[in-house]
């Protein structure tokens, strides 16, 4: 049985400090040019960069949201919220050429360590991964959020891929857990230079803790996803599970089972994809006369997207190219499958705009159809990111 612990808080000093001993590790040496007397010709001795070894790069997403949803009674609910909503530093960078790593933290709202992990290229078959890593589950959870399509993830992936969990733990945030994984290319084919994969396999074993959390846990939690690209170009099927429990009460621990399936094309212009995804999750059963007993919650939920690029050079002679891309999703989700109130069904409208490489534009607007309200509500969104 595991104890609920405290989460670690994150000392952004410490992170400094850490970042300090890793650019005098691998701060230049030994780089200078020599003379030989004999000749006269400068002999070059070899410089190492830190460029060698260390990247950093990182975002800043600046947003605004406004919502209307008319209530039962006739009345109105209206937010309007301006919000630094990311601002996050991300160090990755090569040791070896059989072992990289990551750290990357988020300074908006309350400071905290994303990923920070190291991998161990073993070959093409076997990547070790060790740390605070993604769980393989869903297609959407490896993605960086300046690669997801739309300002929100679907409500589906959120509530089951433990971003904002259906268990209502806050410490499973950003899909991340501390574990170790494998992954690797099992089966794969040659066409001209390249080497385009078939297989692809994902497997780690977890703490179930969610990020920055120390918990005794004497069942660890399993997660795997399998990718099958079918020798057509930029396409891909893709199935994944994530089997684990969690501390309900004291002495009984919760469910927390999911699965998904689903598909994705992403062509030079046209891109779609499409996950259906179900979980069983355990949570305390409201009902006085069921005390510390535990409610299976059976969730699931679909999304589908589809959306279309288009590419612009800012003048006859520039070689700079901006990318223009509207999208529209269909998002369907059933909180609880045995409460029939608990279904929703959003329309999202996008426009994505990279006017260049580094700056980003959302405009999102998304119908909410609710079987919980007579009238449908409505969500505007703006969003602004700047990556470096």
């Amino acid at each position: 049985m595991r104890d609920i612990a405290k989460p670690y808080q994150f000392d952004f000093a410490t992170f400094c400090l850490f970042f300090i001993l890793i650019l005098l590790l691998f701060s230049p040496s030994d780089a200078f040019a020599q003379s030989d007397s004999l000749s006269g010709k400068v002999k070059k001795e070899r410089v190492w960069k830190l460029s060698d070894y260390l990247q950093i790069h990182g975002f800043v997403d600046a947003q605004y949201d406004y919502a209307l949803q008319p209530e039962n009674d006739g009345t109105v609910t209206k937010t309007s919220v301006m919000m630094l909503r990311r601002a996050r530093f991300d160090f990755s960078g090569n040791l070896h050429p059989m072992l990289d790593f990551r750290l990357q933290a988020d300074l908006a709202f309350t400071p905290r360590l994303l990923d920070a992990w190291l991998r161990v290229k073993f070959c093409k078959y076997a990547h070790l991964w060790i740390g605070q890593i993604k769980t393989p589950y869903t297609m959407d959870n490896f993605l960086s959020p300046l690669d997801l399509e739309f300002v929100e993830l679907s409500q589906s992936v959120a509530a089951l891929a433990g971003f904002n969990d259906i268990s209502g733990i806050p410490e499973y945030a950003n899909g991340l857990e501390i574990g170790a994984m494998l992954s690797g290319t099992l089966v794969d084919y040659k066409l001209g230079d390249e080497r385009i994969p078939i297989l692809n396999y994902y497997a780690g074993i977890f703490g179930g803790g969610g990020i920055n959390i120390k918990k005794d846990n004497l069942s660890k939690d399993f997660s795997a996803r399998l990718d099958f690209y079918p020798f057509v170009k930029n396409f891909r099927l893709s199935g994944s599970v994530y089997l684990g429990n969690y501390p309900l009460f004291k002495d009984r621990n919760a469910p927390r089972n999911r699965w998904s399936c689903g598909a994705e094309y992403l062509g030079k212009h046209w891109t779609a994809r499409s996950e259906y995804l179900q979980g069983t999750t355990g949570i305390a059963d409201f009902d006085p006369m069921a005390a510390d007993s535990v409610y299976l919650v059976k969730t699931r939920g679909l999304y589908a997207f589809v959306g279309y690029w288009f590419y612009m050079g800012w003048g006859s002679k520039s070689s700079a190219v901006q990318r223009l891309r509207p999208l529209f999703r269909y998002d369907y989700y059933v909180r609880d499958k045995q409460e029939p109130t608990t279904t929703s069904h959003y329309f999202s409208f996008d426009l994505e705009w990279w006017p260049e490489e580094h700056v980003r534009v959302h405009l999102d607007y998304t119908l909410k159809c609710r079987a919980d309200h007579q009238k449908p509500g409505h969500t505007w969104a703006a969003k602004v990111s700047v990556r470096f």
